[in-house]
C-alpha cells in the first residue's frame, strides 16, 4: 500500500511539473554524465582527473526551476557541487548559487557559479564553474562528457 501510495504521490508531482513546462511552453532539459573530466581545487588551485563520477543537471528554460548536481572522485578526495539556488537558465546554462563540498566539508557556502555547454549533443563536454559568495569566477571547476540528455 505505501509503495502504491508513492508511486501516486511520485506521479502526482511528475505531473504537476510537466503540466506546467508544457503550460509556459518553455524548453525542458536534462543532461546527464557519466564520465568527468577534471575537477578544480578552488583553494589550491590544483586540477584533478576524477577516477570516477557523475553530473545531472535538469532545467526548464528561464524559470527558477532547474537541479544540478556533480560529483567527482580522485584518489584521495572527493568533490561534491550542488546548485542550492537558481538566479537565471537559458537553452545551454544555468546560473546560480552553488554548495561546494570537499571529502564531505563545505568549503564554499552559496557562491555564485554556472554550468554551461548545457546544449551539446552527447559526445561534447560542459562545465561547472564557481567562484565566491560574492562575484563568478572559475576558482572551482568541474568538467564532464555529455552521456545522455531529454528535451521537451
Amino acid at each position: 500500500m505505501r509503495l502504491a501510495i508513492r508511486f501516486l504521490a511520485t506521479a502526482l508531482v511528475l505531473g504537476i511539473f510537466s503540466s506546467a513546462a508544457w503550460a509556459q511552453g518553455e524548453p525542458v532539459h536534462s543532461v546527464w554524465s557519466t564520465r568527468p573530466i577534471a575537477v578544480i581545487d578552488g583553494d589550491t588551485g590544483a586540477t584533478f582527473t576524477p577516477r570516477e563520477g557523475y553530473s545531472v543537471s535538469s532545467w526548464q528554460e528561464s524559470t527558477p526551476q532547474a537541479f544540478s548536481h556533480a560529483l567527482g572522485r580522485t584518489n584521495l578526495k572527493t568533490y561534491e557541487f550542488r546548485l542550492v539556488s537558481v538566479k537565471g537558465s537559458d537553452s545551454d546554462s544555468i546560473l546560480g548559487l552553488w554548495d561546494i563540498y570537499r571529502n564531505g566539508v563545505l568549503v564554499c557556502n552559496l557562491c555564485v557559479g554556472q554550468a554551461y555547454g548545457l546544449s551539446g549533443a552527447v559526445g561534447n563536454y560542459f562545465k561547472i564553474y564557481v567562484g565566491t559568495p560574492t562575484e563568478y569566477a572559475e576558482k572551482w571547476g568541474y568538467s564532464g562528457y555529455i552521456t545522455s540528455r531529454f528535451d521537451y
